[in-house]
């Protein structure tokens, strides 16, 4: 009866060690920035081409060098309108998806951690528009790799400042739209 109990016991405290050591390469954030679209303002009257945008994520390190990372992320709304011989014509774009993503992490210092991403995201492009004072909505919903260079900042043991730029393709209408982001934010790592 002995024996079982610090069997238990044992198997326990090793279970317990065991999932701290795991929940310690589990990390959550977020970051919030600029979306820079490369839409065409040709022709139009007003075209705005950069929004704001914002990331939640979770990840979790493999090793020190090596993590994966999931995230929702939102491009902001870009829009644009123009006066044409049968009336108004605007849209309202705005891109939103999740990713799945490799990352690449490389010391600089003790606090300071630069990374290169890698991934895919599925993104959702949603305009509402105006076609010759007619309102209409629709959608397109794409697959398209990311990249991504940042750094982390280890403010504690547990919590840092995040830095990046990434860049995705959206596709909309028959065209592919580059989207670059740029976005600071923080990173908790438990």
């Amino acid at each position: 009866m002995l024996k079982n109990k610090l069997m238990i016991a044992l198997l326990a405290a090793s279970g317990l060690m065991l999932s701290a050591a795991a929940s310690a390469q589990v990390y959550v954030g977020g970051t919030v920035g600029k979306a820079s679209w490369s839409e065409d303002c040709t022709g139009q009257s007003s075209c705005s081409t950069n929004a704001s945008a914002y990331k939640i994520l979770g990840g979790y390190n493999i090793n020190e060098k090596f993590a994966v990372e999931a995230s929702y992320f939102s491009l902001g709304t870009v829009n644009g309108t123009q006066m044409t011989p049968g009336g108004l014509d605007a849209y309202n774009l705005k891109g939103t998806g999740f990713e799945l993503s490799g990352l690449y992490n490389q010391a600089l210092t003790d606090k300071l951690t630069g990374f290169a991403k890698l991934g895919v995201a599925r993104i959702k492009a949603k305009n509402n528009y105006i076609d010759q004072n007619i309102a209409a909505s629709d959608s397109t919903t794409s697959t398209a790799p990311v990249f991504g260079v940042g750094l982390t900042y280890k403010l504690t043991d547990k919590l840092a400042l995040r830095g990046e730029v990434e860049t995705r393709k959206i596709k909309y209408d028959g065209d592919k739209e580059a989207v670059t982001n740029y976005s600071v934010g923080m990173q908790y790592s438990f």
